[in-house]
């Protein structure tokens, strides 16, 4: 364990003695039967402490601050809403247990026969091996650090801002500052030396008569 950091819960009977409330949401109750996860099953039958965490949003945002509520919920999305609400430390501060409780994936049918069929999977599978799912995962949460604005960030300059042409704003004045200062001293260069040639004919010609 870190310092300034909770001991890490690391299991359901855990999680059942503690004063850690459960956020739980209206569709899992309707699986959690169906669930081969019996010691999740014991847990959200008999755990006392309880509060609607349909929002995932509001829960994000009270496991950040107050740090006194679970959930279940993909770890993925809910470290990329902590990241859009400018939370610092994720891993520290949201904590995930080592078991996996629901498992879910993605598929995507075509007609039998389809001519598409070998294609999509070629692309996929070229998709997967180049890396471009975990780029894609570590652009979003960049953009949403820097949306954030790091809101909760703890240390003091390791803050986050959306980098926009306000920032870029002083260099433009200076550049525009800097040109017309260099325009006014050009045109009074040439104005003196203008008038130091006129003197010059003037006094040669006195001087020739």
């Amino acid at each position: 364990m870190e310092p300034k950091y909770e001991q890490k819960i690391e299991t359901f009977n855990e999680l059942l003695n503690s004063d850690v409330v459960y956020g739980y949401r209206p569709h899992v109750n309707y699986l959690q039967d169906t669930l081969a996860y019996p010691d999740f099953v014991n847990f959200a039958e008999n755990k006392d402490l309880k509060e609607d965490c349909t929002d995932i949003r509001k829960c994000v945002y009270r496991k950040s601050t107050k740090r006194d509520i679970s959930s279940l919920a993909s770890p993925i999305y809910v470290t990329y809403v902590a990241k859009e609400l400018g939370v610092v430390d994720v891993e520290n501060i949201i904590c995930t247990f080592d078991e996996v409780v629901i498992s879910s994936g993605l598929i995507m049918l075509f007609k039998k026969e389809s001519p598409l069929l070998d294609r999509f999977n070629i692309l996929m599978r070229r998709y997967l091996e180049a890396g471009l799912i975990e780029r894609t995962w570590t652009e979003l949460q960049h953009r949403a650090s820097l949306t954030s604005g790091g809101r909760f960030t703890e240390a003091a300059g390791d803050e986050y801002f959306a980098f926009s042409l306000s920032h870029l704003m002083p260099a433009f004045v200076v550049l525009l500052v800097g040109t017309l200062f260099s325009s006014v001293v050009f045109v009074g260069e040439l104005i003196v030396n203008c008038l130091c040639k006129r003197k010059g004919r003037s006094r040669a010609r006195a001087l020739g008569k």
